[in-house]
């Protein structure tokens, strides 16, 4: 599996990404110390820069990345020095895997982000003065701390700058020629592995028996091929058999493709690296479980305690099949020993023999001793019962291992269902529209709604254009609605849309069962009052007719889409339009349960329908579920079924 991001890359993806990066502002900072988010904002939808120091560089809108709690000490010190910034370039430090963010705040700084093994981020100041890092390190050739003069890390040879001629003795130094490559001109292992398969040649011979100029032209190549990889890239990801991602590439490595790993096209180089990198998260190598290596332990010790006894049981069974054919005899010598006599009988006939007055019977390396205080008969039961009790201990040793080895798989089960919850999560991305209500009608337009004052005059200040259609319930309170016009619609877009302005308003608190719901054009809106009169936040002028919806029900359907990769979206609108679309849905009205018990109440039901994968229905994120429950309610349809009032 892929590590990290080569020099290349990092160029093919500065290229790619630098005008969706330049210009932005930082809003705000996340993560922990080696894994950095940048919340991004510019003239288009927010997005993530995700930083890992060593690592990676690459644009995200994945939500499932921000982790919930207090920010650690790291990720605030990177707050007091970027947020709010301007990033006004971005570049790589020339054939390096080293980016640099040019930023301007109250000061401005550069953000050096090492992708190098052990690679840090620091933050400085334009005398290279280093204003804070992710990490404190003492190398042999630089320091990192807060204070110190930045250093960079030693600059490797490379074909990136380098004359091919001057690198032919470095390669041929070589233990094998894709290592020759690797280290003496430093190209990338993949390229360098990828030019030698398209060459058809054998990365392992030995370079020192090329000629130089046959290790030239295979620089020359190599150029060529980073040359034309960060010209025109076809950016992909590489699958093994089991669908799991191995690698990001912006070409088609066909070297491994002839290994049976398949190439899947991205639309970009970012689009690869991200995608690459949610699976990657999910599958990161994690320790062992406490809990599994205590049980292990456990298994391991009762095992030894069975073998111990099976041994036992082995000669103890030995022991009673040869007093069982030889009963007579031994019992008469029993009673001999027993009375003291030193020249007992019948000692040579058996395999036994008088000692300490008892019988100690010997087979093979097994000795046996009878017990004088009890009657030859006795001796007989309590062998048998001591059989028997060896045996229900190793049934019993055995059952206990069976259950401990069920427990370890349920514990091993659960850890990879949270595994693919963790991995949906971090594939979960949201639209600019899902910080709204919002709904896409039969008729594939697309409406949003305010979720309170402030997005109700966003939205109609940023969306609201002359054709398109504003939708509000007839009561003072509630969600201001856009549909937005971009295709042919008839009356039915309106009404499905009406359903968010009815669900999303005061009537439902007030536990409506219906409301009128009204709509105008665009052009008809206006923040601009009537003399003498003042319009609250959140509020607005409608001038000439409107159009009526009357008696809309207050009846949400709700329910979980599935998009790609399994990634769970909670969808809501009319009953009828959310049955079409959602894997799992139910039906609320106006009730007395309270909004987060409502969602609890609907993540169970839908894990129950077992319509869709259990692990989607536990990804989904129950702060969103709750944001889209217009107030406090109760479940009137459960899969498409009416249930009683409840």
């Amino acid at each position: 599996m892929k590590k990290g991001m080569s020099w290349l890359d990092l160029a093919t993806w500065i290229k790619e990404n630098r005008e969706n990066v330049v210009g932005s502002y930082i809003d705000n900072i996340y993560g922990e110390s080696n894994k950095l988010l940048l919340k991004i904002r510019g003239s288009g939808e927010p997005f993530y820069l995700s930083i890992t120091a060593g690592e990676s560089i690459y644009i995200t809108r994945r939500t499932g990345l921000i982790g919930h709690g207090e920010p650690g000490s790291i990720v605030m010190g990177f707050r007091r020095y970027l947020r709010e910034s301007r990033i006004i370039d971005i570049y790589q430090k020339p054939c390096d895997r080293i980016a640099e963010i040019k930023v301007v705040g109250a000061n401005e700084y550069r953000v050096i982000v090492e992708l190098i093994p052990r690679g840090v981020v620091s933050i400085v100041d334009l005398d290279g003065i280093i204003k804070f890092s992710n990490t404190t390190a003492t190398m042999k050739d630089r320091v990192i701390r807060i204070g110190a003069k930045y250093s960079y890390p030693p600059t490797q040879v490379s074909i990136c700058n380098s004359d091919p001629q001057s690198l032919v003795p470095n390669v041929k130094k070589g233990y094998d020629l894709a290592r020759g490559l690797i280290i003496g001109a430093g190209v990338p292992p993949d390229i360098a592995e990828e030019t030698l398969y398209r060459l058809g040649l054998d990365k392992s011979i030995k370079p020192s028996s090329l000629a130089d100029n046959e290790v030239e032209k295979i620089l020359d190549e190599v150029r060529n091929f980073a040359e034309r990889i960060t010209t025109n890239p076809e950016p992909g990801i590489v699958i093994d058999a089991s669908e799991k991602p191995q690698g990001f590439y912006p070409y088609e490595p066909k070297s491994l493709v002839a290994r049976g790993y398949v190439f899947r096209r991205t639309t970009s180089f970012n689009e690869a690296i991200d995608v690459f990198y949610a699976y990657a998260d999910a599958y990161r190598v994690e320790e062992k479980p406490a809990e599994v290596i205590r049980i292990e332990k456990s298994i391991e010790k009762l095992r030894n305690q069975i073998s111990s006894a099976e041994e036992e049981l082995s000669i103890l069974k030995k022991v009673l099949e040869y007093v069982d054919a030889n009963y007579q005899q031994l019992e008469e010598l029993f009673e001999c020993a027993r009375k003291k006599i030193t020249d007992c009988p019948g000692e040579t006939e058996v395999m036994a023999r008088v000692k300490n007055n008892t019988v100690e019977i010997v087979l093979d390396n097994a000795r046996y001793s009878l017990n004088p205080r009890l009657s030859f008969m006795e001796n007989y039961i309590e062998l048998r019962k001591r059989i028997s009790d060896i045996e229900k201990r190793i049934s019993r040793g055995s059952s206990e291992i069976t259950r401990l080895e069920e427990e370890i798989k349920k514990i091993l089960a659960e850890r990879e269902r949270d595994k693919v919850v963790r991995m949906i999560r971090s594939l979960m991305r949201q639209e600019w529209y899902e910080r709204y209500h919002w709904l896409i009608t039969s008729e594939g337009l697309l409406a949003i709604g305010g979720m309170n004052a402030d997005q109700n005059e966003k939205i109609v200040r940023k969306y609201l254009r002359e054709n398109d259609i504003f939708i509000h319930a007839n009561i003072q309170g509630g969600s201001a609605v856009i549909l937005l016009v971009d295709r042919e619609y008839s009356e039915k877009s309106i009404q499905e849309a009406a359903t968010l302005a009815a669900c999303y308003s005061r009537a439902w608190t007030a536990g409506y069962g219906a409301i009128d719901v009204f709509y105008a054009k665009g052009s008809q809106v206006s923040k601009s009052p009537p003399p003498g009169e003042y319009l609250g936040k959140g509020a607005f002028m409608i001038y000439g007719e409107r159009g009526w919806i009357r008696n809309v029900p207050l009846l949400l359907g709700i329910g979980v889409e599935i998009l790609e990769h399994d990634v769970p979206r909670i969808i809501v609108g009319p009953p009828e339009l959310v049955s079409k679309r959602a894997a799992s849905w139910s039906v609320l009205a106006p009730g007395d349960r309270d909004r987060r018990e409502i969602a609890d109440r609907l993540k169970t039901i839908w894990l129950k329908s077992g319509s869709v994968r259990a692990e989607a229905i536990e990804a989904i994120d129950l702060e969103e579920l709750v944001k889209r429950i217009p107030g406090r309610s109760r479940i009137i349809t459960d899969l498409g079924k009416a249930k009683p009032d409840q």
